[in-house]
């Protein structure tokens, strides 16, 4: 991969902080959860992470503190303006 590799861990978490609000409302668009019912696990050190088969896309989990569900969310990262897009979630547990 790249040269940065001991920086990509402090990076997903910074992405995913910083589009926290957009991750949430993917999970509201698809599933009808409300944004200040869900967390994401910043604090574990796998729960947001880049995808290894996609190095542009990041994914985040994102838990359901009423429901109990687990979500995994994705989304592309633009390279030039440094932001996400075409985020996408889908139910793990």
């Amino acid at each position: 991969m790249s040269n940065g590799q001991p920086e990509m861990v402090q990076v997903p978490h910074e992405l995913a902080r910083k589009n926290e609000v957009l991750i949430k409302e993917t999970v509201n668009k698809k599933f009808g959860v409300q944004p200040e019912a869900l967390s994401l696990l910043l604090e574990a050190s796998d729960g947001v992470y880049f995808s290894e088969e996609e190095s542009d896309t990041l994914c985040c989990l994102v838990v359901d503190n009423k429901g109990g569900l687990l979500y995994l969310v994705s989304g592309k990262m633009d390279p030039d303006k440094k932001e996400m897009r075409d985020f996408k979630c889908d139910i793990l547990a």
